[in-house]
């Protein structure tokens, strides 16, 4: 998969909703190699299956998993972005971030809710946006399901389904073995994306890594508990489409 692929386009429905630019807001992977225990845990055995049978391996420990946290950034025509999300039971939630524009994003039982800092409402509202940011006053909006400015979530949400997540692009061989900061893992190599997934090579199959020429996502958190998952209370929220006027 490339990495860009999820990100960017949720990244453009935060830009058009900002309308400003600015510097990046950081986002960082754990790609970086670490030294092997010096007593190495057993192998769960999944180096030595096919590429196509790690793949399904990872995605079957995922789904077991049941909750997981994918986080990263990807560039796109020099443009930077972030993201650090948690997934459970079919919702979701964290931040994304492009050019200094940041926004906090929750979607429960299909409801989308975002939030955002005063200097995004006034950037998005101009001579208006002091007054907006003080209306709003930290509070969650919430966004109709056909709302156009919000269509491009849609490759965040699939996400939350490990077969959507893993997916490749195109034909995938195995790669090198190589030893990561949650343990040793075996490469697959999407050969059209140019990608590189990294399935951990003892324990659980879990999906760790993917490395991408637009990118880095790391994933981890499996099996945690998210109780900020859950639908804000009615006084903490506003309808998106009263203050759009739609």
């Amino acid at each position: 998969m490339r990495v860009a692929r999820v990100l960017v386009p949720a990244a453009i429905a935060v830009a058009l909703l900002a309308g400003c630019g600015g510097g990046d807001n950081g986002g960082t992977t754990s790609s970086s190699s670490a030294p092997p225990a010096s007593t190495p845990p057993a192998s769960n055995g999944v180096a030595e299956l096919t590429p196509d049978e790690i793949l399904a391996k990872a995605i079957e420990a995922l789904e077991k998993a049941g909750s997981y946290q994918v986080s990263g950034k990807a560039t796109e025509e020099g443009e930077v972005t972030s993201m650090d999300f948690k997934f459970a039971n079919g919702s979701w939630g964290g931040t994304i971030n492009m050019q200094g524009s940041g926004v906090e994003l929750l979607v429960v039982e299909n409801q989308t809710y975002f939030k955002a800092d005063a200097d995004f409402w006034k950037a998005m509202g101009g001579a208006d946006g002091a007054g907006v940011a003080k209306l709003i006053n930290d509070r969650w909006v919430k966004v109709s399901a056909d709302d156009e400015m919000f269509g491009d979530m849609s490759e965040i949400s699939g996400m939350a389904d490990p077969k959507t997540l893993l997916q490749p692009d195109g034909t995938l061989a195995k790669g090198e073995a190589k030893e990561l900061e949650a343990g040793p893992a075996i490469g697959l190599v999407d050969q059209k994306a140019k990608s590189t997934l990294y399935v951990a090579t003892t324990g659980e199959p879990y999906p760790l890594l993917i490395e991408s020429p637009d990118g880095d996502v790391t994933i981890g958190g499996f099996g945690e508990s998210y109780p900020e998952l859950v639908q804000p209370a009615e006084k903490d929220v506003v309808d998106f489409s009263e203050l759009s006027g739609s």
